[in-house]
């Protein structure tokens, strides 16, 4: 039914389309193309519309229609400044006038008609309901010092008290799948499993899917996993490493993993058991409470007397000089103009220092750029925090308390509900709060009823001394803390009790506040020999000796089938300065860790370096999960934990071999660095209260700042991504937190959940090129509408760096495909399919050198899923327990209505919750992954769902099946 007739589409893009599109009209009248349909849109109209305007006047009048045509041309190209021509300077100068007369119009003339026409009327209604009220004005500080003739023994506080009580989707016009066929075949005949991302939810539908190919014994070469999916295959591998060679009976063990993960799903609040809950409670909230709130508070803290003191020595002399100029007008003595000049002067040389250098840092390569960029931000601190001190002690201390609270409030407002001002806002709040330190220096004024005192000050300024040594400790709490504390929980629920004693309360301090001397300590203690070993799901893995001292590494599971694959993303490392994004995926395994763009032809940057021995396999499941990480700027939604502040991404050492090398000297740089920071301030007691001399303190706080600066100049100029670090760009890396730009890795590699690149795990499969792919989805959707979107984005990913081409079943485009016979409804009440099979096709160099197939999972609600024979668990070959997994892996409505947000397993057995827990955290099969506190039922509902899935997708037979994919 395809039309014969023939259609020519001009794009926007302002005047350059409309050239552009002129010159292919010219070339397509020329040769007399035959054009049915011309469709327009923005700047390809003006070309268009104006060349059927000139061809319905010219066409009857002109037997040539060359002639019209190349009038039409020329009359375009001599009126391409159809906004200002200033080919003729008097026309140019009267459209200047007119444009400007015309924005000023539009954006002041016309809005001050609008919308002040309603400011009469509002003020009128306000002044009647509210008047009497606002007008009653009291000045605090005035009745205070002057008491009431009324009550003269009303005393200034009463009267202070008495005025404060007076007074806030993925769419994708992309892939057009051309098909080549090409005899070159390279493809793996090895086969693939991917597990999605999806916290606790994907991990239990992911176990129902695993259980069925398990049964069925299919077998699985690679296994990739992102996030949740991570907590499944790998407690699943590290219970096969410990457990196979000790037990005959494959399916014993694994009947006792299942039922572990089940018993374990409430990982971080466990209220099965009342006591244990109240306990992860309030270590949570204690959790809470210290990152967000204790932590913040000392390290930043620890710099503002310091800063205070050095913004009094410099400019305090300036800021002071207050002058009363009202005083002087009323005695008719002229006011003195050196003073105020002296602070305009001040202010203005230090805005224009500022705009200057951020120009030419932004206009200048990166290399000359990033002097003006240090001098920028240099400029702008300290504007800020001379101006805002100047204006707390002329304006704002002179507005109530609660005004002066209302800026914090609404910083702290911006920052939950703006997440793309979340980084700008913090510092605003910070320089704020400096400002008021400043300002209690420099005027020797009272904050919060603390009169100032050199005696104080002086002491604070020391005490800032001692906590800055234990700042970058703090600081790497604060990130790792949250991180270890979640790889902890979910090694306790779900690994081997042989996994889980092996690092004691010492060890676990180090990590946190110390990684560098852990991952040190550990490398010494680990042995190198690993042996091969082949097999399938269920072989046993009889040359690997279980580890009994330790946890296990990634580079334990070599030869233990299936290969594993923890997928996250690296941050702040671009391979060319010019790259969109400094974000990339990072796969880890038992054989390489590599950058997924990185080409066969390519230097491995971790060659030597760092090597799947030194990362463990809690580790690598852990970051793979770390959805939250303040390391990224995914801003696809806002979750309460990112408002916080919490922080789950990971840190990890680039290149321990080379550290592992280094002498002892080398090692204790960063620690002799942090006792040089802080050793000015505390050296000056001892000189001070010892011999009483002022200068101390003044020689102590600027060495402190002059150590300071030099750090900061090496890190933002400094070199980095050499392939041989200097040592400044060591110091400089490992110090700050700068993008690295280069081929080689930053010494410190900023890690998060591999979701916040691709959510599916599948990209790493592809690069392989295997024959045949599982995909199990358990992401989560507020709408089944929004179903294949992940599947979308990890395609168009595939296409742009793996050169991989999608075709649907029967060769049909593989979008539109998945949309009609996965995503929507044909039909009112019509049931869609948990799976969804299409082709892939590898290319190199623009040949086609294998094809393979893709079997997508993902669940469905029980009214919505195609509706299949009911079996129970025993003709699947299982001897289950119903109370634990029900009489079947199909579930009913009933079974899902039950289910809630609720922790407790008694909430989940009453379904008249499910209205507000559908209200709050959706429902099943897409509960919030904000939710992660799952009963052993919830588990129990996933799990059978994947069991089904897997079914019904025939996945086990998918993999068995060895014929080759049909060619197109």
């Amino acid at each position: 039914m395809t039309s014969n007739k023939t259609g020519l589409a001009f794009s926007g893009g302002g005047i350059r389309s409309a050239a552009l599109c002129s010159g292919v009209l010219r070339r397509l009248l020329k040769d007399k193309a035959k054009v049915d349909y011309l469709s327009c849109v923005s700047g390809g109209g003006y070309t268009g519309t104006s060349f059927l305007d000139w061809k319905y006047r010219k066409e009857k009048k002109t037997e040539e229609s060359e002639e019209w045509h190349e009038e039409f041309f020329d009359n375009m190209r001599q009126r391409a400044g159809y906004f200002c021509n200033w080919e003729r300077p008097r026309q140019g100068v009267l459209d200047t006038i007119v444009m400007f007369l015309l924005v000023l119009t539009v954006t002041v003339i016309e809005p001050i008609v609008i919308y002040g026409s309603y400011a009469f009327p509002l003020a009128f209604i306000i002044d009647y309901l509210f008047g009497k009220l606002l007008r009653a004005k009291v000045d605090c500080d005035h009745v205070a010092s002057t008491p009431s003739p009324s009550n003269r023994n009303t005393t200034a506080q009463e009267i202070r008290k008495h005025c404060i009580s007076r007074q806030k989707t993925f769419c994708s016009c992309y892939l057009s799948s051309s098909i080549f066929c090409r005899k070159n075949n390279m493809t793996s005949k090895k086969t693939g499993l991917a597990f999605s991302g999806g916290g606790i939810r994907s991990a239990a539908l992911c176990s129902g899917v695993l259980r069925r190919l398990l049964k069925d014994k299919a077998k699985v070469d690679y296994l990739s996993c992102v996030s949740g999916g991570g907590y499944t295959g790998t407690s699943f591998l590290d219970w096969k490493y410990r457990k196979e060679k000790k037990t005959e009976d494959s399916e014993e063990w694994q009947k006792d993993f299942f039922d572990n993960m089940r018993q374990r799903a409430g990982y971080f609040c466990n209220w099965e058991k009342p006591r244990q809950g109240i306990v992860d409670t309030i270590v949570m909230f204690l959790l809470v409470l210290t990152v967000t709130f204790i932590e913040p508070i000392v390290i930043y803290g620890s710099y503002a007397f310091p800063l205070a003191f050095i913004i009094d020595y410099l400019f305090g002399k300036i800021l002071r000089a207050k002058v009363d100029c009202d005083q002087f007008a009323s005695t008719r003595t002229p006011c003195p103009e050196s003073v105020i000049f002296s602070k305009i002067s001040l202010f203005t040389v230090l805005v224009m220092s500022f705009v200057i250098s951020y120009i030419l840092s932004q206009w200048l390569p990166r290399r000359k750029s990033k002097y003006f960029r240090l001098f920028s931000i240099i400029s702008f601190l300290l504007l800020s925090l001379t101006f805002l001190p100047f204006a707390i002690n002329d304006f704002f201390i002179k507005i109530p308390l609660w005004s002066r609270a209302i800026i914090v409030v609404i910083g702290v407002v911006l920052w939950f509900v703006l997440p793309l001002l979340r980084d700008k806002t913090s510092y605003g709040i910070l320089i704020y709060l400096y400002s008021y330190i400043i300002y209690w220096k420099v005027y020797k004024a009272k904050i919060i009823g603390v009169v100032y005192s050199d005696g104080l000050f002086n002491g604070l300024l020391f005490a800032s001394g001692f906590i800055m040594w234990f700042v970058p400790y703090l600081a790497q709490s604060r990130k790792r803390l949250v991180h270890i504390f979640n790889r902890w929980r979910l090694q306790k629920a779900f690994y081997s009790k042989e996994s889980l004693a092996t690092k004691g309360c010492l060890e676990i301090l180090q990590e946190i506040f110390c990684p560098l001397w852990t991952c040190l300590k550990r490398k010494q203690k680990r042995d190198s020999g690993h042996r091969e070993q082949g097999g399938s799901f269920n072989s046993l893995a009889d040359d690997i000796e279980p580890v009994k001292k330790r946890s296990l590494n990634l580079a334990d599971l070599r030869g233990l089938e299936p290969e594993y694959i923890s997928n996250m993303t690296i941050h702040s490392w671009k391979e060319e300065a010019d790259s969109d994004t400094d974000d990339d995926l990072l796969t880890m395994s038992p054989t390489t860790i590599e950058r997924l763009d990185r080409g066969p032809s390519t230097v491995d940057p971790f060659k030597d370096r760092l090597r799947p021995r030194d990362i463990e396999l809690s580790d690598a499941m852990a970051t793979s999960a770390a959805a939250i990480s303040g390391y990224g700027d995914n801003l696809k939604e806002l979750r309460v934990a990112t408002i916080l502040g919490l922080e789950m991404g990971a840190t990890v050492i680039s290149n321990l071999e080379a550290i592992k090398k280094e002498g002892w000297l080398m090692k204790l740089l960063p620690i002799l660095i942090n006792i040089l920071r802080g050793l000015p301030l505390i050296a000056v007691p001892a000189v001070y209260y010892s011999r009483g001399h002022v200068w101390s303190i003044k020689a102590g706080v600027f060495t402190f700042f002059a150590i300071h600066l030099m750090l900061a100049c090496i890190g933002a100029l400094s070199d980095t991504g050499n392939k041989n670090p200097n040592l400044w760009e060591k110091i400089a890396r490992e110090g700050l937190n700068i993008d690295n730009i280069g081929p080689m890795p930053p010494p410190i590699m900023l890690l998060s959940d591999g979701g916040h690149v691709e959510n599916l795990a599948i990209l790493p499969l592809l690069k392989k090129k295997l024959k045949k792919i599982i995909v199990v989805d358990g992401g989560y959707y507020s709408n089944e509408k929004n179903y294949g979107e992940e599947l979308l984005k990890a395609l168009m990913l595939a296409r742009r760096d793996l050169n991989c081409s999608f075709i649907g079943q029967g060769g049909r485009d593989v979008i539109s495909d998945l949309l009609e016979n996965f995503v929507k409804l044909q039909q009112p009440n019509e049931k869609k399919p948990r799976h969804f099979r299409f082709n892939v096709e590898y290319y190199e160099n623009d040949h086609k050198v294998g094809e393979g197939e893709i079997l997508f999972i993902r669940p469905r609600d029980p009214r919505k899923g195609e509706k299949s024979e009911v079996k129970t668990w025993e003709e699947f070959g299982f001897h289950l327990d119903a109370r634990d997994w029900g009489n079947s892996p199909y579930l009913n409505e009933e079974d899902v209505d039950k289910l809630t947000f609720c922790c407790c397993a008694c909430c989940n057995k009453k379904s008249y919750l499910s209205g507000l827990s559908e209200l709050l955290c959706h429902k099943f099969p897409n509960h919030s992954t904000a939710n992660q506190f799952f009963t052993p039922l919830m588990f129990s509902a996933y799990h059978r769902e994947g069991f089904r899935a897997c079914v019904e997708a025939e996945a086990a037979e998918f993999l068995k099946d060895n014929r080759d994919v049909l060619e197109v």
